[in-house]
């Protein structure tokens, strides 16, 4: 029996019980591991096996083949939920003060399209949809905005779909954007012109891409988690889905690897906010070094 430490990491990375874990999850959830850090997934099982008081790995490999509930604890286990509205405003002010003047330039298209990805309850893009309408104000009808997001977890997009809140998701929120944006009654229920602008819809970075071309794309505390082969293919993923000029938004401890540091330039390097550059196809094709990216600013 494969036995696992109360302080320890967990199942052995590497292992044929491991390879057997990858399996099952992906059978019954599509949900695949493959590109996740070892020690991240070791210490996240770690913590059912001793949740289900199981003595070893092996144990808890049998009680999870034949539990869907506890499938559905361990994917809620792997796929770290935690948001709030506006979480790190900082990074929502420097959107509003160095993106949203050029996403909603004059020339530019009237119908921009944003991806929250791993947008667990909906926090991230129903706050992307309250900066949209505060900055275009009421100049907003002419703009026709589209916020995709995704997330791996059923039950956390079934809540975001719901846009109802209790109080302790909004206390944080400033007094006039919870009159302004949420209607409350027993719970707060976002206004209809925000959920509108916002559509979820079950998906994985690592095997869903969204259809067209986006002009800007907030992934926040996700790579931290995957390993580098795995940064490297979403990096590239999200220069192919960014129009030329479109901008990507990581989080605070996350930085560009790969053929992708090529193909962008630095907005905001405390608030990680990056530009594709508009003369990056070569580079995305071939992994060539696109003119000039050196001197428009070190990823």
């Amino acid at each position: 029996m494969e036995a696992v430490a109360v302080a320890g990491t967990g199942i052995p990375a590497g292992s044929e019980g491991y390879a057997r874990l990858r399996r099952l999850v992906h059978d019954r959830t599509g949900f695949d591991l493959e590109s996740y850090k070892e020690r991240f997934i070791e210490r996240r099982v770690a913590i059912r096996v001793r949740a289900t008081h199981h003595e070893g790995f092996s144990d808890y490999l049998t009680y999870l083949a034949h539990e869907q509930g506890e499938m559905d604890r361990l994917l809620r286990c792997l796929t770290i939920h935690v948001s709030s509205f506006l979480r790190n405003p900082s990074t929502f002010e420097a959107i509003s003060r160095e993106v949203f003047p050029q996403i909603f330039a004059a020339a530019a298209s009237r119908h921009p399209r944003f991806w929250s990805v791993g947008c667990s309850r909906g926090e991230e893009p129903y706050s992307l949809a309250m900066l949209v309408l505060e900055y275009l104000g009421g100049a907003h009808r002419g703009w026709d905005v589209q916020i995709q997001a995704i997330d791996i977890d059923d039950r956390v997009l079934a809540e975001a779909k719901a846009g109802e809140y209790g109080w302790n998701q909004v206390a944080d929120l400033e007094p006039a954007r919870r009159e302004r944006f949420f209607i409350h009654g027993d719970r707060w229920r976002l206004v209809p012109e925000i959920r509108r602008m916002v559509r979820f819809c079950r998906g994985d970075i690592l095997m869903d891409l969204p259809d067209g071309e986006h002009d800007l794309i907030l992934c926040r505390n996700l790579l931290i988690y995957l390993d580098r082969p795995g940064q490297e293919a979403v990096l590239e993923r999200f220069a192919r889905c960014l129009r030329p000029g479109g901008y990507l938004v990581l989080g605070r401890t996350e930085v560009f690897v790969g053929a992708g540091r090529d193909v962008f330039e630095v907005v905001d390097p405390r608030e990680r906010i990056y530009r594709r550059l508009r003369d990056s196809g070569p580079a995305l094709v071939s992994g060539a070094r696109a003119p000039g990216a050196v001197s428009r600013g070190r990823l």
